[in-house]
């Protein structure tokens, strides 16, 4: 005895009428939807067909890529840290933040740094010390050649000069007494001792003259060049050692200056307008995110600004479609993040080689990088978001079309198979482009004709010419083996 009472039992009917009638009704029409637009159902006792028909041909290349900017503005670590070489993040600026130029991006410890300005500053000090003295020690030396030959040589000139007179009148006055000395002692006023002595006193004053005419020569000969070129040499290093310590002291202010930068540059601010992104800091095996505390070395990358008005797709096509890519081709995009959205785009750049090969598998199949400019789009795109983008090969408008299992190849023609009563004949045709779905049928069908849709099933209940046999032409390999048996012509 059943436990459900009638009424319910009636209810129940009554509300699973309508879905007995959709599946009833619904499943014969899914399945004539699914057979395709391209035939009616097929005969139960014939082969499967399909209809030639008129509609759009679309050729399109799916690939799939990731979304980045085409302008990607990268902020690196620009402190030189020197022999200390890494730097610690103190403050960075969350992630996804929109900045402005000149906007506050990280901060980097500048204490080491500033150590090391104070002790520049001490040696800048020194440096403009050593060069006041290098200078007045210079200026001091640099009229001494004038003071010397206006005073001091002036002084020993006359000098020497003076005493030259004193002596040569020293010399005339013995001279004089010597002759008069002479006509005494002839005349025997005076001995001869006397006279002895005055000759003496002549010859001295001699030697006074001779003496002070070499004092006089050696002051122009030697005394002065040697004192005007020592004089000279002085001026000449007191110059040099002038240059040195002004070069030295702009050393040391030029080294200051770049402290003071890199104390600047210890805090990173945006070069332009974007929304930030933080790079990852791989080393030690691992990778960190730049985040306070972590480690930093000078050209390191810190934060990304990409531009959300100019993105790009870098899509990877396989190699066998890759012959039919070329720059300047429409493109839809669909991202993941946005999956009700399409957007529009067109191919700007091929890659000449295929991507690197991950592994050593030999059977991998190649794929080379196309570079897809996106035209326009929300402002809330941003890097990194997963990306299918349909490149539009060709398009043609009414063009006669038949699936591609209703066609085959018979040497170097084309085939379709149409059924005519219990007959399949062949019907040769000509072909244009093909999407892997359908193929464009230049002649031989028309609109609305019946073919075989696995046409390739049927060929052996068909009647094909005969293939004519190729004549076989051995390469200059097998020409060169050839040889001819003995007692052969």
């Amino acid at each position: 005895m059943s436990r459900v009472p009638p009424n319910c039992r009636r209810r129940w009917i009554v509300r699973s009428l309508p879905t007995v009638l959709v599946v009833v009704v619904g499943v014969p029409l899914l399945a004539g939807a699914l057979l395709g637009s391209f035939g009616p159902s097929p005969a139960p006792d014939g082969p499967l067909t399909c209809r030639a028909e008129r509609q759009v041909y679309l050729h399109e290349i799916t690939a799939r890529g990731e979304l980045e900017s085409a302008k990607n503005v990268e902020v690196r670590c620009e402190v030189h840290a020197g022999d200390r070489q890494w730097l610690r993040i103190l403050e960075v600026v969350a992630e996804g933040t929109h900045v402005q130029p000149g906007d506050f991006l990280v901060r980097l410890d500048s204490s080491a740094l500033e150590d090391e300005l104070s002790r520049q500053k001490i040696l800048c000090e020194q440096s403009k010390a050593a060069v006041a003295a290098a200078r007045s020690a210079y200026e001091n030396v640099q009229g001494a050649v004038d003071r010397y030959l206006q005073g001091e040589y002036v002084v020993l000139r006359q000098d020497a000069e003076s005493k030259l007179t004193v002596a040569r009148y020293r010399q005339s006055r013995a001279r004089e007494y010597l002759e008069a000395s002479r006509k005494l002692e002839a005349q025997g006023f005076i001995t001869a001792q006397q006279l002895q002595a005055d000759e003496f006193a002549l010859k001295a004053a001699d030697t006074d003259v001779r003496l002070a005419e070499v004092r006089v020569s050696v002051l122009e000969d030697y005394t002065k060049p040697k004192q005007v070129k020592d004089l000279q040499c002085a001026l000449v290093t007191r110059k040099a050692k002038l240059a040195a310590a002004e070069f030295k002291c702009k050393l040391e202010f030029q080294q200051l200056a770049e402290i003071e930068d890199q104390i600047r540059k210890c805090v990173v601010r945006a070069p332009v307008a974007g929304q930030v992104v933080l790079a990852h800091l791989h080393h030690n095996g691992h990778s960190h995110m730049v985040e306070p505390g972590e480690m930093v070395f000078e050209r390191r990358v810190l934060v990304r600004l990409p531009d959300p008005a100019r993105m790009q797709v870098k899509a990877l096509v396989e190699e066998e479609k890759i012959a039919v890519v070329r720059p300047g081709l429409p493109v839809g995009v669909r991202l993941e993040a946005f999956p009700g959205m399409e957007l529009i785009g067109r191919v700007v750049k091929l890659s000449d080689f295929p991507e690197p090969e991950m592994g050593h598998d030999p059977v991998a199949v190649k794929q080379y990088e196309a570079t897809v400019q996106i035209d326009g789009g929300p402002e809330d795109l941003r890097p990194g978001l997963s990306a299918e983008v349909r490149i539009g090969v060709q398009r043609l408008d009414r063009a006669l079309q038949v699936p591609c299992q209703a066609v085959f190849r018979h040497g170097e023609k084309s085939y379709c198979l149409r059924v005519r009563g219990s007959r399949i004949q062949p019907c040769e045709v000509t072909l244009g482009p093909t999407n892997g779905t359908t193929v464009v049928v230049r002649g031989g069908l028309k609109e609305g004709q019946e073919v075989v849709l696995a046409a390739a099933a049927h060929r052996e209940k068909i009647v094909l010419p005969e293939l004519a046999a190729e004549p076989y032409t051995p390469g200059p390999l097998a020409q060169a083996n050839l040889t001819t048996p003995a007692g052969l012509p």
